[in-house]
């Protein structure tokens, strides 16, 4: 039995035959897992060579195998993470799980939200996203000194030469850090610094000073301008390196609890905004396509009046995530306010997008909710609008909010081009 996924992450899961497990393969493949259910040990054991993302097992059966099987699961563990779910939650059957390597267990009934992230958990990448720093240097010769020995270091750098085109770059594509040299014709560091701190969406973004000035009192002059560091030159590759990782861990920190939803990690309703008017910017900028949609969960208030709070904050992550799970790394999602996201999908005519959505919409419709023994189904919205020329966020959102409302009175679970 195998349940497709777009992203291919592969669980094994065995004995075929616990319906439990069947009910989990049938919700996995909405989330962008491939859900694989074998009769046997020997034959789970046999396919671990195509390397299973997390084999998932029951672990009431495993009382049935011979010493032999057991010392198989326990090797498969070692090599692959392991998830039990077992009827019992007694400290006994943990320890026994633990010693034949299961790295998480759940108890039955399955919740489908426990699940999901216990396997995003079990299957997340080990390493984060590389950090974007912007050199704004007009030595070329040392701007490309500082990228090739961050580039080194595994950050993503892009220089500018010329400080005139740093708001440009900016627009384009926002930062974690600005490496700034302090002399430069046309504009000193200290003014572009100036400029850039009076854009509300660049406020948090480190600002780091290159320069040769040994004069401490232009260098307090220069920081309170709206830098967060200064280096003096000539500085050792090590050095910089290590004083930009530092800025940036710190950014990262603080830009996460700005910036994104604490339910659900996606973009809040200022930040998605923000990054909205960046995207519009660009494809105004490359004459190319800009897909922007609103996606309301159709009757919320029911969900929480019947199920409680609780369960509705179940289903709102459910649907983050499974946004998360089918949009790609390039586009925005964001919560836009309590029910109701909100995405733009860079490069992507108006049929990709509504197609794209469709999808979303099935898999959302299909995924069973739990509640304690209780289970429901919910359905979403959505409008979706292209931007033109002359376009900008605030127009496409409008357009959008007009479709997702045509679509609501058209009898919902369906998606509206504006």
């Amino acid at each position: 039995m195998q349940v497709a996924a777009p992203d291919g992450k592969t669980i094994y899961l065995w004995p075929a035959t616990s319906r439990d497990l069947q009910d989990a393969a049938a919700q996995l493949g909405h989330y962008g897992y491939m859900a694989e259910a074998f009769d046997s040990i020997a034959a789970l054991l046999a396919a671990q060579a195509r390397a299973p993302s997390v084999a998932l097992i029951e672990f009431g059966a495993v009382g049935q195998l011979s010493g032999a099987d057991r010392s198989a699961l326990s090797a498969l563990a070692a090599r692959h993470p392991m998830l039990c779910v077992a009827g019992e939650g007694t400290i006994a059957a943990r320890l026994a799980a633990v010693r034949m390597g299961c790295q998480a267990y759940l108890s039955h009934p399955l919740d489908t939200a426990v699940l999901l992230d216990t396997l995003d958990r079990l299957t997340a990448p080990p390493q984060a996203e590389a950090s974007r720093v912007l050199i704004v240097e007009d030595s070329p010769a040392l701007a490309a000194f500082y990228a090739a020995h961050l580039n080194e270091a595994g950050f993503i750098t892009q220089v500018v030469t010329d400080p005139l085109k740093t708001l440009e770059t900016l627009d384009e594509q926002p930062p974690e850090l600005i490496l700034l040299d302090m002399n430069m014709p046309g504009a000193s560091g200290q003014e572009i610094a100036a400029v850039i701190r009076q854009q509300s969406a660049y406020l948090s973004i480190p600002i780091v000073f290159l320069s040769a000035e040994s004069d401490m009192a232009r260098q307090r002059e220069a920081m309170s301008l709206g830098g967060d560091e200064f280096l003096q030159k000539p500085i050792e590759p090590e050095h910089l390196i290590a004083a930009i990782r530092a800025r940036v861990i710190r950014y990262r920190a603080l830009r996460a609890l700005m910036v994104r939803d604490s339910l659900t990690g996606l973009l809040n309703h200022t930040n998605f905004k923000e990054r909205l008017r960046s995207e519009t910017a660009r494809a105004q900028r490359q004459g190319k396509p800009l897909a922007v949609a609103l996606l309301d969960i159709d009757f919320f208030k029911k969900v929480n009046d019947t199920y409680g709070h609780p369960a509705g904050d179940q289903v709102i992550k459910s649907l983050s995530r499974l946004l998360k799970q089918r949009l790609r790394g390039g586009d925005v999602i964001g919560r836009y306010g309590g029910e109701e996201f909100a995405v733009a999908l860079p490069d992507t005519p108006i049929d990709g997008a509504i197609q794209v959505l469709d999808s979303i919409r099935a898999s959302f419709a299909a995924i069973v909710q739990h509640v304690g023994a209780r289970t429901f189904q919910v359905t979403l919205s959505a409008g979706v609008a292209l931007s033109a020329a002359g376009s900008n966020g605030e127009s496409l959102i409008q357009a959008a909010d007009a479709a997702l409302y045509a679509a609501k009175h058209g009898g919902r679970n369906r998606v509206c081009e504006a």
